[in-house]
């Protein structure tokens, strides 16, 4: 049976391939079964699945394959969030979580996420272990066979969502916010979303309208269920139409949260996350650190420094920010993605709960989502940022790996340099407080570019600066 099966390859936020060909049933053994080799005294295991194609069956397969072996596994009876798996897992004390789905991916993709004891994304060692044991591991087609014999009519699942739901109630003040007369819109983009901000909110003050709320595994009209700019422009049309106070998007497997605001317009996910720390810090008077990465806005550093606690700062992954929370005693760790942590809550990301610290901020302000960066700005300054891919060939790619590995000037396009950081490519903070950051793509010939400075004009002067001194 070993043939020429392309075997999984583990990252810390897991494993992901085109459903049909490497995301299969055989593969999908392959890792529930070298999991086993990577832990050989598991005794529970939480199951979840989002909406996806093969999903709800492959998780099934897993329960039934567990099962054999004498584990206890609690799987959700319905598609739920990848962080009602994390928290489900601490809640009831058990060895992993197992979540399958390829969370923003396009509808061709599946995968798996697992998750540790404390509900985080295995570690890194953990990831290279488990890549090292599937690809030695030798199939039994005994095992296979009992593992592939999925049984539909089982009704041997339970439900994670509401023990979540109430623990949701318990850290963020719900009652308070249903008696407001708010109207909330949701893209659900066909994700596990689906009816959670409803069940939390929805009162007769508060409303709350959901699209793309049906579980639909072809994410009709949606390139990627990834909660970004480009990706919402229905959800805009939703809030305009509606009169909405606020719209929320959240990914297929709703660990992350992208906004619109009452005009209709997309907030940026670096100052999202800002709007969350002034609101945790300030209004909520939680002053502890703050977690995040290179890449993300410079106004987190003047948001810590008001309130004298530090912000820490990793490479790009939420894989490096967690650990970096726990290390550092952060209630809340973000990225770029739109991925917030609240350690209240979860040492990982949770799109639901980072939702629900964004409308208690709305009526902590008393204003309009539309002034939630204005009023950032008044406190702490202009900022304005923006990211760029740019393809590269052979050539640039090995101009920017030299330029990476080897730069350490005081000056570049014609601005003095205050330092240069090379946790994660180089990033090049210049003396007036704007900066640039180049990072090359693991996977494809691509430079990530991020910048920041104080009004449009300069941020996009300062790429297009750095784009010429390239020849790019």
């Amino acid at each position: 049976m070993n043939g020429d099966v392309s075997k999984p390859k583990f990252g810390t936020d897991g494993w992901r391939g085109i459903i049909g060909e490497d995301f299969n049933s055989l593969n999908c053994f392959l890792v529930a079964n070298s999991l086993l080799k990577l832990s050989s005294n598991i005794k529970k295991v939480v199951i979840g699945y989002d909406t996806r194609k093969l999903s709800q069956e492959i998780s099934q397969k897993i329960k039934n394959f567990y099962s054999q072996k004498g584990i206890d596994v609690l799987l959700s009876d319905c598609p739920i969030p990848t962080p009602t798996v994390s928290f489900s897992v601490k809640n009831t004390n058990s060895d992993f979580g197992i979540v399958i789905t390829a969370s923003h991916n396009s509808k061709i993709w599946n995968g798996i996420k697992i998750k540790n004891k404390y509900g985080q994304s295995i570690s890194e060692k953990q990831a290279n272990s488990l890549t090292s044991i599937i690809s030695k591991e030798k199939i039994s087609e005994e095992d296979f066979k009992k593992f592939d014999a999925f049984k539909s009519d089982q009704n041997d699942s339970i439900d994670l969502m509401s023990d979540y739901i109430e623990s949701i109630k318990n850290i963020v003040d719900i009652e308070k916010i249903k008696s407001t007369n708010l109207n909330i819109a949701v893209d659900c983009m066909f994700g596990t979303s689906s009816l959670i901000l409803k069940k939390l909110l929805q009162s007769n003050k508060c409303n709350v309208e959901e699209i793309n709320a049906t579980n639909d595994s072809s994410f009709p009209g949606i390139k990627q269920p990834e909660p970004i700019d480009e990706n919402l422009s229905e959800l805009k049309l939703k809030v305009k139409q509606s009169h909405a106070d606020i719209g929320f998007a959240f990914d297929a497997d709703s660990d992350r949260v992208g906004v619109i605001d009452n005009k209709s317009n997309y907030i940026e996910a670096p100052y999202t996350f800002c709007v969350i720390i002034d609101h945790v810090l300030g209004n909520k008077k939680i002053v502890k650190n703050i977690s995040t990465t290179v890449s993300m806005t410079s106004m987190i550093d003047s948001i810590v420094k008001k309130y004298g606690v530090n912000c820490f700062r990793t490479k790009v992954g939420f894989k490096y920010v967690a650990p970096n929370m726990e290390k550092n005693d952060s209630i809340l760790g973000g990225e770029e993605s739109g991925g917030y942590s609240y350690s209240k809550h979860l040492l990982e990301r949770d799109g639901i709960i980072s939702s629900m610290l964004i409308l208690e901020n709305l009526i902590e302000s008393k204003s309009n989502s539309s002034e939630f960066i204005y009023k950032l700005s008044e406190k702490y300054g202009n900022y304005f940022y923006r990211r760029s891919d740019i393809k590269l060939n052979d050539k640039t790619v090995k101009k920017l790996t030299d330029f990476i590995s080897k730069f350490n000037s005081k000056k570049i396009i014609d601005k003095q340099i205050k330092f240069i950081d090379k946790k994660d490519g180089i990033k090049i903070n210049f003396e007036n407080d704007e900066w640039i950051l180049v990072r090359l793509s693991g996977t494809e010939p691509l430079a990530r570019i991020y910048a920041e400075s104080f009004d449009e004009e300069s941020v996009n002067n300062l790429i297009s600066s750095f784009l010429n001194y390239f020849n790019l």
